[in-house]
């Protein structure tokens, strides 16, 4: 039997009316968040792995649905340590996300394929608990159509595990993220009167250049995170090629050359990265319990790094 034709859900008064509900309820109940879109810059499609900065932070009230608690596996303790496995369910009016965060993406720059609407692998700072959560699913449909209309999106979160990607949102307590936890690369440089400023991206050109008409110089890139002036040490993370390459982690090297100094953007500093046997290059990682060095020896016993594919022929 077909519905009735003298009522109607779809209309428009009606539907503004619930969406106005609902956004002057999330004012009421809801939490203020920031909501961080992810640039997608390369993938690596053998280890399934892409490199991904945040560069922007949008201001937004959100519900949250976990009234008496977060959800998931809670903290866990396992071969690798302690694991916080906390969930949470976030939602928000879509006038609201396209008002504080739609207007501003732009879909060529970042990468999206879709800017109308939250995308998985976003992330979401929570000001409360001061914690960062990471998309794992949208869900465009619910509520399911009460109104022939979608006004709502809801968003499936774990917290999130940082994997050197490179912060830069103008939100201090989000961007000490990586200023903690990325792992860093350390360097000897030759004496100069000019210093390098702490958080200015230096680059070192790679020797290689684009295909581009003129053809644009491919750089190695990271951001300093340490400069001792008395030992002419600096220490830098996120180490990458530039995006007119491919994007990927690549480190910087030991160079003579003129043209491969070690150049700071802001500061201007221009200086070779000296050869020393013994301190001209370390890794470290400021988290005292980090084992990641232990994994780098035990784990060139057993993968050949020198290999391109180190799982063997495809």
């Amino acid at each position: 039997m077909a519905t009735s034709v003298y009522f109607s859900g779809a209309v428009k008064s009606e539907q503004d009316l619930y969406e106005d509900l609902v956004t002057e309820s999330i004012k009421v109940f809801g939490q203020d968040v920031i909501y961080i879109p992810r640039t997608r810059i390369s993938e690596d499609a053998l280890l399934n792995e892409e490199w991904s900065e945040f560069t922007a932070a949008y201001p937004v009230e959100m519900y949250l649905e976990n009234a008496e608690g977060f959800e998931g596996d809670g903290n866990l303790l396992g071969k690798f340590g302690l694991e916080i496995r906390d969930q949470a369910n976030f939602v928000v009016t879509k006038r609201r996300w396209e008002q504080t965060v739609g207007v501003n993406i732009n879909t060529a720059s970042i990468g999206y394929t879709d800017n109308n609407k939250p995308s998985e692998g976003d992330l979401i700072y929570m000001t409360m608990t001061e914690r960062l959560f990471e998309i794992r699913y949208v869900e465009p449909k619910s509520p399911f159509y009460q109104l022939q209309n979608l006004p709502t999106y809801q968003m499936t979160c774990e917290l999130f595990e940082y994997n050197d990607q490179h912060f830069d949102t103008g939100y201090d307590e989000i961007d000490a993220i990586e200023w903690k936890n990325a792992t860093s690369y350390s360097y000897i440089v030759a004496a100069g009167s000019t210093a390098y400023q702490l958080g200015e991206p230096v680059k070192q050109w790679t020797g290689s250049n684009d295909s581009a008409s003129p053809a644009v110089a491919i750089n190695i890139e990271g951001y300093v995170a340490g400069w001792d002036g008395d030992n002419n040490r600096i220490t830098i993370i996120s180490p990458h090629q530039s995006t007119n390459g491919d994007g990927t982690f690549m480190t910087f090297s030991v160079q003579s050359a003129s043209t491969k100094k070690l150049v700071g953007t802001l500061s201007g500093a221009s200086l070779n990265i000296v050869t020393d046997e013994t301190t001209s290059i370390t890794q470290y990682n400021q988290d005292v319990f980090a084992d990641n060095d232990e994994f780098e020896v035990a784990g060139d016993s057993v993968i050949d790094f020198t290999e391109s594919n180190p799982f063997g022929d495809p």
